[in-house]
Formats: structure tokens, C-alpha cells, sequence
């Protein structure tokens, strides 16, 4: 099989909006510089790239940008490209109507058909370098970096980020998944070249307005310095829509959280990479599906409700909303009726591109939104190969993807109306239509 990486700086000028919090935040500084890293693989006339871009979320009109200029320079298909977002909190502006400042809109001129056409180079250009290389496959565990979110507390309720050391916090309503699964390339000289790694966990260990990839970035510098300043990490988020990065019984984290997060999984990939083996069959094989979910249904009370909050609440400036409410409950409310009013006007229906590629005997399955881990694991249980990897916030930005206990719980984040938009059972459908699409090329 034909492999080749290849990375690209992306940091976007000073004063640009970060996507990620309900306030606008403007760029300031740069902690790390950001990225556009690819992979592109072929095998007999066929080929398959992933990009992984950092940022929070990609619209429609992103990866479209992206893809066809993909398309034009290399011949790869949009149905075979997967552009990815880390989902850094502190990444690229995202391409959205959503009004910003003077300022972001100053900063931004310009940007976005710049950055597409960036993005499309870095796939472009590991297209042009593709080379015989040999595969490896490993899968480490990495346990106190990651935790469950949504918790149950002692009254009964279920709370999205309750307060750090509330002694009213009973349990997490879900465990974790610690799995590091690694695609590790050589080329025919033995010569690290890249690779793939995918873990779950959000991507909001550094606030602030520092441009930066966080954990993700620390990871892969990391790795530059184990096999060399050309080898390309190519970070995957896994379903990761109810995991966050901090452990609610501690009152809080250091500035370098997020450098002890990288650096952590950093080393295991390199215990990994030292014991992978070899990946079984040189095969290639891409199937890219487009499906129409349906949006979810928003009662008229819901809306008459949103209405009412909007018309009384007085929106006050610079004041933080957190995903909880706990800085502003009031500002909260506010915040998420508009997003619900926003997605009552919003469309119906959600085209989603899904893919499963089949590497060997393993594979690689994308996903859009953000979807809760209990997805992922649903979908390895059912997958043909024990060798996956989940790619979430991919093609396109759907909202969260939550479990169906959680919704209609106005104390879950994710599980409320405009934080989510798709239909109940969306995450069930994805789970089946992948696990069906891999089946076929297995």
C-alpha cells in the first residue's frame, strides 16, 4: 500500500473569533501555532485521504470548499475524504452566519478562502508523495485523563459540569473509554513516517484566547521529538460528546493541564507503537454514504417558552456562560433559548456524509457531530474488525449526538433543544448504517 503525511500551519491572524464558548472570544496570542495534518493512502487505483484540521467545527460550506479543490489537484472524491476537527476551544474561527464583532469580521477577511484552499494543499500534497510503506497497528489504554460529564446527582437530577467538590454529585452516568488505538507507518527503509491516533476526550483544557490545538498538539510535538521533526500525527477525536477533561472532585487544574494531558498520551503511544504488529492484507477499501437525518421535533411550548425567556431576559455583555449555567443561569437560559429558536428556524432535515475505509484488516469510521462515547462503543461492538477507529466532528457540524435517556433533561447540556438538533434515534442510525457499510468491504 501506497502511504504519505504531510502537515500545514493554519494559525489564523490576531482578532479572529474562537468558536467554543457562548461569548465571542478574539485571538490574542499564539500558545501553539495551528495545523492542517493529512493522511493519504492508495491501493490499486484506489485512494482515500483524512485531513484533521484544528479547529472546533466545520460547516457544510467548509468541506466543500475543501473537497473540491481535493478533488480538482488529486482526483480524490469527496465520498473518499474525511476532513476532521480536533474540536479545539481555542482553534480556527468557524465559517457561520452568526454575527461577530467588527473587529472578528476585520481579522476574518479573507481567511476562510484561504484556509480551505490550505487545507486542500496539505492533502494535496501528501498525494504527491505517496510511497510504498508497511502499516502497524497497536492499541494502548489511558485511564485519569478523561471523565464522564453528565452526572447523577443526590436529588435525583441529572447535571451537565455540576460545581467541582459539590458534595451533592453522586456518580457519572457513564464510564469512560480509555482506548488509544494507533496506525503506525514506516516506509520501506524503516523509517517512521506518521500516524493515526484517535482518542476521546472534549478539547477544552486551555481557556483564554490563546491560539492553540491544545492536548492534541502537545501530543504530536511530543512524538516529533521520539521519531523525528517530519512525522506527522494525524489526532482523531473520538465520540466524545459527554467527556470532558476534568475530574469534577478536584477544585481545579493547572495552566499545563493540557501539556501533562499530550504529553501522557504521548508515551503510551509510544509503548504502543513499540509493540504493534504488522497490519494483516494490503487492502484499500472506501465506502461514503450520504443520508438524510431528520431534525428533531421542537413543541410549540417549547418555542412559546423560548419566546418568553428571550422577550424578559436582558442580555448582558462579558459575562462567561459556562455549559452548566454555573456562572449565569439566567444568561444560560438565554442563550440556549435563542439557540432553540434558531433551530426551530432551522431546516428539517441534515444531509450527512458517513464513511467506513477499510485499512487491512482494520478501520476507519467518521462521523458528524458530536456524538456521546455510548455510540462508539455500540459501533466496535458491531464492527467486523476489533481494530477501529471513530472519527466524530467529521464532514459536517450536527450538534451533539446524545443517548436517548438523557433527552428532555433541561440539567444536560447537550440534551437540550438547539445543543443538539437531530432526531432521537440519530445515533442509533449512524451506529447501524456504518456497521452495515463496513460489513460490505470486510
Amino acid at each position: 500500500m501506497r502511504v504519505a503525511f504531510y502537515e500545514k500551519e493554519i494559525t489564523p491572524p490576531l482578532g479572529c473569533s474562537i468558536p467554543g464558548y457562548f461569548n465571542e472570544r478574539l485571538g490574542s496570542d499564539v500558545k501553539d501555532r495551528l495545523y492542517a495534518k493529512s493522511m493519504v493512502m492508495e491501493q490499486n487505483g484506489v485512494a482515500f485521504a483524512i485531513v484533521s484540521v484544528e479547529g472546533c467545527g466545520i460547516t457544510a460550506a467548509f468541506r466543500e470548499a475543501v473537497a473540491k479543490r481535493v478533488e480538482a489537484f488529486t482526483g480524490i472524491r469527496e465520498e473518499n475524504l474525511m476532513v476532521s476537527f480536533v474540536h479545539t476551544h481555542t482553534g480556527i474561527p468557524r465559517m457561520s452566519v452568526t454575527p461577530k464583532s467588527e473587529i472578528a469580521q476585520d481579522a476574518e477577511k479573507g481567511y476562510f478562502d484561504v484556509v480551505t484552499r490550505l487545507i486542500a494543499d496539505c492533502v494535496t500534497l501528501a498525494y504527491k508523495r505517496l510511497a510504498e510503506g508497511d502499516l502497524y497497528y497497536g492499541c494502548g489504554e489511558v485511564y485519569g485523563i478523561s471523565f464522564c460529564r453528565d452526572y447523577y446527582m443526590k436529588d435525583g437530577t441529572m447535571r451537565t459540569n455540576p460545581p467541582r467538590g459539590s458534595s451533592e454529585i453522586e456518580r457519572p452516568l457513564t464510564e469512560i473509554d480509555p482506548s488509544l488505538p494507533v496506525l503506525f507507518v514506516r516506509d520501506k527503509e524503516g523509517n517512521p513516517k506518521g500516524a493515526l491516533i484517535n482518542f476521546g476526550c472534549h478539547s477544552d483544557c486551555v481557556s483564554g484566547t490563546e491560539y492553540t490545538g491544545d492536548f492534541s498538539a502537545i501530543m504530536a510535538k511530543e512524538l516529533k521529538k521520539q521519531y523525528g521533526d517530519e512525522f506527522v500525527t494525524v489526532f482523531i477525536m473520538g465520540p466524545a460528546g459527554n467527556v470532558n477533561h476534568f475530574d469534577v472532585t478536584r477544585e481545579s487544574d493547572p495552566d499545563d493541564h493540557y501539556i501533562m494531558m499530550g504529553k501522557t498520551l504521548a508515551g503510551e503511544a509510544i509503548k504502543v507503537i513499540a509493540q504493534a504488529k504488522s497490519v494483516e492484507g494490503d487492502v484499500l477499501s472506501v465506502s461514503g454514504k450520504w443520508m438524510t437525518i431528520n431534525s428533531r421535533e421542537i413543541s410549540d411550548e417549547a418555542i412559546k417558552n423560548a419566546e418568553h425567556i428571550v422577550a424578559t431576559i436582558k442580555p448582558i455583555e462579558g459575562v462567561k456562560i459556562d455549559a452548566s449555567g454555573a456562572s449565569d443561569q439566567d444568561q444560560y437560559n438565554l442563550s440556549m433559548a435563542k439557540s432553540l429558536l434558531n433551530a426551530a428556524k432551522g431546516p428539517k432535515s441534515y444531509d450527512v456524509l458517513i464513511q467506513a475505509v477499510r485499512m487491512g484488516d482494520a478501520v476507519l469510521y467518521s462521523m458528524p457531530g458530536e456524538p456521546y462515547l455510548q455510540y462508539g462503543l455500540a459501533l466496535k461492538m458491531k464492527s467486523p474488525t476489533e481494530k477501529c477507529f471513530i472519527t466524530t466532528y467529521t464532514n459536517c457540524t450536527v450538534g451533539y449526538i446524545p443517548t436517548v435517556d438523557v433527552l428532555g433533561n433541561d440539567g444536560i447540556y447537550s440534551a437540550r433543544v438547539g445543543a443538539n438538533n437531530l432526531c432521537r434515534e440519530a445515533g442509533n442510525i449512524l451506529v447501524d448504517n456504518l456497521a452495515e457499510m463496513a460489513e460490505s468491504i470486510f
